[in-house]
């Protein structure tokens, strides 16, 4: 336990020290900020395995390869199905092997497949914050469930042959190596015993992102399993270990980025909006001298990210604008006209997308204000009226609101 806490204090400390210089280098310099999209993402990756055991370590050495399919959820958060494959291997030395103390070492090794479910849980963007264009390295840790089945241990039957010689055992029904289990392939039934085990399994990550899909990385998991696993009896769980490098493929555009607000020029705006009447953001009163009466005019932009319908907090204070100028004004309707950026998505997509951002502040008035539907007119407009061109593209996502 002494040594699993070690690991994860080093695992900690690592994530804190990739973190800290970033944000030391960008404070006061951030010009984004970015939104996280969820996405699907391929992994491929390969090393060595050690197995634990009581012989010679180098003995215990062997290949190893991993592929995963996994999904992330949040900067955080990453779901994972694995398949970690190749082989094993165990043995015995010393008195173990022979009546004497200076027996032949024996060695055996086997194949298996071990498919599981992992949650990764990523320590550099919980610590420091998602940051994709200014952070290229992450750390992180994971756990996970699974099952390791084992085949092809045609060594180990060998090596329970040879010890009923060197142990003069002569029953052929008798089993040297308590644990061996059977062969699905190749070998009749001896034991009963079967080369499957649960598989409960840990480890840590390390990903450098070499662009917005591409990253490179390494993983050390330990793997703890059955007793029979080596197919020797010890009462205890046996353990094997897994040192892999990869390369990792992110499917899609992984996140999206929008200029950062200024705070303090946001709360100036804020403040104004609610003393007074800037243009674009509250009534404006046009006298109809026909009538001789006034009548009042309202003019609204609700500003969106790229990709997304939502109303963004910053936003929220407009269309509040909007509902008093409703309930002030009785005999007053809205209409509310989708946009969409013509430089990002199709034409179809962002006529989409300008439905959507129309009828999101439509439902807005009428859940969070109580403003009747039939006082509202929504229209969308796709990318067909950028009203802002090419040089500020991302104000074309946009709600244009016009009351009277």
């Amino acid at each position: 336990m002494k040594r699993i806490s070690k690991f994860v204090l080093a695992i900690l400390m690592m994530s804190v020290c990739a973190v800290l210089p970033t944000q030391a280098q960008n404070a006061g310099s951030q010009k984004y900020e970015y939104d996280f999209n969820p996405h699907w993402f391929i992994q491929l990756q390969g090393g060595g395995q050690y197995t634990l055991g009581e012989v010679e370590f180098g003995k215990l050495l062997s290949p190893n390869v991993q592929f995963a399919v996994g999904y992330e959820f949040n900067p955080v958060v990453k779901g994972r199905f694995s398949v970690n494959a190749w082989q094993s291997k165990a043995g015995i030395e010393g008195k173990w092997a022979d009546l004497g103390n200076n027996g032949t070492p024996l060695y055996w090794k086997w194949k298996y497949v071990a498919p599981s479910v992992d949650v990764m849980f990523d320590l550099t963007n919980f610590l420091g914050g998602y940051k994709p264009e200014e952070r290229k390295h992450s750390i992180g840790v994971f756990a996970g469930l699974g099952a390791n089945i084992g085949f092809a241990n045609d060594e180990a039957y060998d090596a329970n042959n040879e010890l009923k010689t060197r142990f003069n055992r002569l029953d052929p029904n008798e089993v040297q190596l308590k644990l061996l289990w059977d062969d699905p392939f190749k070998k009749e039934p001896i034991t009963g015993e079967r080369g499957t085990n649960a598989v409960v399994r840990f480890g840590a990550f390390y990903d450098y992102r070499l662009n917005d899909n591409w990253s490179i990385g390494l993983e050390a998991n330990a793997n703890i399993v059955g007793d029979s696993y080596n197919s020797k009896k010890a009462a205890n769980s046996d353990w094997y270990f897994n040192g892999l490098v990869g390369v990792k493929y992110c499917f899609g555009q992984t996140y999206s980025k929008r200029p950062a607000a200024d705070p303090v020029a946001a709360a100036v705006a804020a403040a104004m909006a609610a003393q007074r009447a800037p243009e674009r953001v509250v009534e404006r009163v046009v006298e109809r001298v026909e009538v001789e009466k006034q009548v009042p005019y309202l003019y609204q932009e609700i500003y969106f990210t790229i990709n997304k319908y939502n109303i963004a907090k910053t936003e929220e204070y407009k269309v509040s604008q909007i509902a008093d100028f409703l309930k002030n004004n009785p005999d007053a309707k809205v209409e509310i006209t989708g946009h969409a950026d013509s430089k990002t998505g199709t034409k179809a997509i962002n006529q989409t997308l300008s439905e959507k951002r129309a009828a999101e502040v439509a439902k807005k008035l009428t859940d969070d204000y109580g403003i009747s539907s039939s006082r509202i007119t929504t229209v969308a407009k796709g990318d067909t009226a950028n009203f802002y061109g090419d040089s500020s593209f991302e104000l074309n996502r946009v709600c244009v609101c016009i009351g009277k």
